[in-house]
């Protein structure tokens, strides 16, 4: 193949770890292998492992620029930019990176003086969304260097070959309590304090009637928060916590629920990106009410794939929750058509080749 069309793509987030960054780092990797020639130095385990992948990705990405005459790098996220800073100066390639929301607002006093000169002397800088490409911009980067790719989705890990009954009796089974003629609201997400649960819990949902349940998915550092705030409204047969669902269960939740909700707050030095679990509901037809904040406001699309809603606006989320009116094959459609990694990829590719 071409030497123009082989790539190396570094990341510090990849399977068998689970998250956001996690997936998109392997699927950009699957997709550009169906395209060029590509290499992959990948880290899949905590980001304690940083001490030593740095350096050895950068004893590895020397000898295989060399070894393997590459030309083009891709960066995973911000925080390996020191790396491709470095290559780009001894080798003189294209060096690039995607940049999703944290990785460039981190409020790290020594972060923000360091990473953003180092960004502004890469080649390209892909921003997941408008609102990471502000925070760029005001950051010193150059707007013409700047880009904006959104998150892609599969469908495919999306869909559930079973029948309407089975699909039912296994979700009952997952979430372990009366749902028959319940309104099902979920979220699906890393339990941070952006993602605006306990809010959501303490001003909208412990006023909403008995006829909803509310499901929970993921893990963090806000569990115990969100624990002791289910226990506070006493919440125990209306609201469930889950973590490590396998893929066909969280499928099953994905397509058996009502609502999907994104109650994001604001929280100084943390952003959200882009949030791909609004795709992943879309892909699944399944509507989402979100905060219009961030870049939440390029994951969903207003009064098509859903609703956004001003930050905090309890009247405005119950509203929206108990008016819901939704056409679930249009929004999957719409999602499939507009998200697809496959056209992600296509401009991923009219970017760096």
């Amino acid at each position: 193949m071409n030497i123009k069309n082989r790539i190396l793509v570094i990341t510090r987030n990849y399977p068998p770890k689970i998250g956001g960054l996690e997936t998109f780092s392997f699927n950009l990797i699957q997709n550009f292998e169906k395209r060029a020639s590509t290499y992959k130095i990948t880290l899949s385990k905590s980001n304690i492992h940083l001490l030593w992948f740095i350096p050895y990705s950068l004893f590895l990405a020397s000898f295989m620029i060399k070894r393997y005459r590459i030309q083009k790098v891709h960066l995973c996220d911000g925080v390996l930019s020191p790396i491709g800073f470095i290559l780009k100066a001894f080798f003189r390639i294209q060096v690039t990176v995607t940049i999703h929301g944290l990785d460039i607002t981190y409020s790290n006093r020594s972060y923000q003086l360091f990473i953003p000169r180092i960004l502004s002397h890469l080649d390209k800088i892909v921003c997941v969304s408008r609102s990471t490409l502000t925070e760029c911009v005001n950051r010193g980067m150059s707007a013409s260097k700047c880009i904006v790719i959104g998150n892609g989705v599969n469908a495919n890990d999306f869909k559930l070959n079973l029948p309407k009954n089975e699909i039912s009796y296994k979700f009952k089974k997952i979430v372990d309590f009366e749902v028959n003629s319940k309104k099902i609201l979920l979220t699906v997400g890393r339990l941070v304090q952006r993602k605006g649960v306990v809010w959501f819990l303490e001003n909208v949902f412990y006023k909403l009637d008995e006829n909803y349940i509310y499901l929970i998915v993921g893990s963090g550092p806000e569990y115990g928060s969100i624990a002791k705030t289910i226990m506070k409204y006493s919440l125990e047969n209306r609201v469930k916590v889950f973590s490590g669902l396998s893929d066909l269960e969280r499928n099953i939740v994905y397509h058996s629920s009502d609502l999907f909700i994104m109650p994001n707050i604001i929280v100084d030095g943390d952003v959200e990106g882009f949030g791909i679990t609004a795709i992943e509901a879309g892909v699944c037809g399944l509507p989402v009410v979100a905060s219009d904040l961030q870049g939440i406001k390029d994951a969903v699309v207003n009064e098509i794939t859903g609703i956004l809603i001003q930050v905090e606006d309890s009247v405005g989320y119950s509203s929206a929750i108990i008016n819901q009116s939704y056409n679930r094959k249009v929004i999957a459609e719409y999602v499939m058509k507009n998200f697809s990694w496959d056209k992600c990829i296509d401009a991923y590719f009219s970017l760096l080749f």
